[in-house]
């Protein structure tokens, strides 16, 4: 037990409840989440090539290809995403917000606002109070965008630098020995939850929009993509594309609203089988205690939060669960 908890491991553990504590205050989210993702894309593509019987250089220079394949492809469907958003959001508010206002009517239940266009207003109003908030920190956007870049560059450096042996021949080299084993295991944490969560919004984007396109939904372009990068957030990001797809129901009809609910009832029932089959026995967190962690992690460091929290749960779990009872 002594040697578990020595000194240097105690120490290690301060260091990374710090290095977090200075993320969260300081809003670094964006460059720890973008330097995860690039390490973990590079890392286990490496790694793959490696178990296949590549070359050490080989596999590297491939897994940096790979990587830059991945990154203009994940940025083409973000940016594809947001001009989407922006062309079809005011769209779908204008067709489905006067279909509301009756159904308001005929089933007797209250609106936030008198009619369409109030309820509309509302609705931009909120979202304009909202940019405002956010632009308000100067620079924000130029901010993010360079925490994004200096994330990738650091993980793409780390990458690329040799591997230094462990070493225990003085205190510096047994603490940086003992850090590195916290980040080792929380990188695979993150890889582990991220990777599952990526698999299970894809077969969820593809069950999508196989319904969306057999039923004759509007807007089906931008819904299917709102389901692939809104199933990247757990549990929130699926309530948010239900509410899309089933919003662009009522477009057409009640009818197909309320078969579009069912429908998505369903398959996020057969999904939680999905997910149980895709992680297994590795990221078994309960429900309620991954929600308190987004919520948490939303309010500590936003949406990079939210994306952190649940690797940030099964990495405190994996710790506890190296360490014997007392």
């Amino acid at each position: 037990m002594n040697q578990i908890l020595s000194g240097p491991r105690k120490a290690s553990y301060a260091l990374f409840a710090l290095a977090l504590v200075v993320v969260a205050r300081f809003g670094l989210g964006p460059f720890v989440l973008s330097a995860l993702v690039a390490y973990m894309i590079m890392d286990l593509t490496e790694r793959r090539l490696r178990d296949a019987g590549a070359r050490a250089r080989v596999a590297r220079v491939s897994a940096l290809a790979v990587f830059a394949i991945m990154a203009a492809a994940l940025s083409w469907i973000f940016i594809s995403f947001v001009r989407l958003a922006v062309v079809r959001l005011p769209d779908l508010l204008d067709t489905v917000l006067p279909r509301l206002t009756a159904l308001s009517v005929e089933f007797g239940f209250d609106l936030p606002a008198d009619n369409a266009l109030e309820l509309r207003d509302l609705l931009v109003a909120s979202a304009k109070e909202n940019f405002s908030s956010i632009s308000k920190t100067s620079g924000l956007l130029t901010r993010g965008f360079f925490q994004v870049a200096a994330g990738v560059f650091a993980a793409a450096m780390r990458f690329l630098t040799p591997r230094e042996e462990d070493g225990a021949s003085n205190l510096f080299e047994v603490l940086r020995t003992e850090f590195s084993a916290r980040v080792r295991l929380f990188v695979r944490s993150f890889e582990r939850v991220v990777g599952a969560q990526v698999t299970i919004s894809t077969v969820n984007a593809i069950l999508t929009a196989i319904f969306l396109h057999a039923m004759g939904f509007p807007f089906k372009t931008f819904l299917i993509l709102t389901a692939f990068v809104c199933g990247m957030v757990p549990i929130i990001g699926n309530v948010v594309s239900n509410i899309a797809i089933v919003t662009a129901g009522l477009i057409v009809s009640v009818q197909l609203a309320t078969f579009g609910l069912v429908y998505l009832v369903v398959i996020h029932k057969l999904e939680y089988i999905l997910n149980s089959r895709i992680v297994g026995g590795s990221i078994d967190t309960p429900m309620w205690m991954t929600l308190v962690g987004i919520v948490v992690g939303e309010a500590l460091m936003g949406v990079p939060g939210v994306l952190l929290a649940p690797a940030l749960l099964h990495y405190a779990r994996e710790e506890m669960r190296a360490l014997p009872a007392p």
